[in-house]
């Protein structure tokens, strides 16, 4: 959209005029515009309980952070309390607990850890095995987001979902241009993300990801005798 109307530049002397296409582009840009602008504004509106509600709904619908407008707006409050996050969690202690996890690691990380291990473990490796799109773990060649440390971090509680997932050939996509280019570079697949963090966790702390499948297959195999 935003190429189309630059082809035919801003307008003034000298300049054509923008097609009737373009015209539309034009409007059709500065609509989205208007309503993402109303509906940011709109979360910024709410109290904090309502956004806790909201973000228990987005987590559900497997939203990445970056892209859930509660998680965005209560980031950056100073009334979210652990507590709030910490019932949100154990209302589910799955994949759908994912956002108010994360949540729970940015702002209060001391109650975090002492969340139990396992619980972590559970919402972790839950999200991570329904994950449609992966951009929620980044790409672990290149970058990790936050979910990916945390799985980190959470250690030997997460290793037998793990071992089953490295039975999982599951293709693991995420969008975005540079992003689905450096994933289409190695086709990674759900057996992927599990190799790549039982190979960090287990002390391989330089293990870097084969381009081919291959040989992350020969390396999955190793780690399942």
């Amino acid at each position: 959209m935003l190429s189309c109307l630059c082809l035919a530049g801003c307008g003034g002397a000298g300049k054509p005029a923008l097609t009737e296409q373009q015209e539309k582009a034009r409007a059709n840009l500065e609509s989205f515009q208007k309503t993402a602008a109303q509906t940011a504004q709109t979360y910024k509106n709410m109290d904090t309980p309502a956004l806790l509600g909201k973000l228990a709904e987005q987590s559900a619908a497997k939203k990445e952070p970056f892209n859930s407008l509660a998680y965005r707006e209560l980031q950056g409050r100073s009334d979210v309390s652990a507590d709030s996050l910490v019932s949100l969690i154990n209302q589910t202690k799955n994949g759908n607990a994912l956002l108010p996890l994360l949540l729970l690691r940015k702002l209060h990380e001391q109650q975090y850890l002492v969340l139990p291990a396992e619980v972590r473990a559970a919402v972790l490796t839950d999200a991570l095995q329904n994950s449609k799109m992966f951009n929620t773990w980044g790409l672990p060649h290149l970058y990790l987001e936050d979910a990916s440390k945390a799985m980190l971090e959470t250690g030997k509680s997460t290793y037998p979902a793990l071992r089953r997932m490295l039975s999982d050939t599951r293709p693991a996509p995420v969008f975005g241009s540079k992003q689905f280019m450096e994933y289409k570079r190695y086709n990674y697949r759900v057996c992927d993300y599990a190799l790549f963090f039982l190979e960090k966790m287990q002390g391989k702390a330089e293990f870097r990801m084969p381009v081919s499948p291959a040989d992350r297959d020969s390396l999955i195999k190793e780690m399942q005798k």
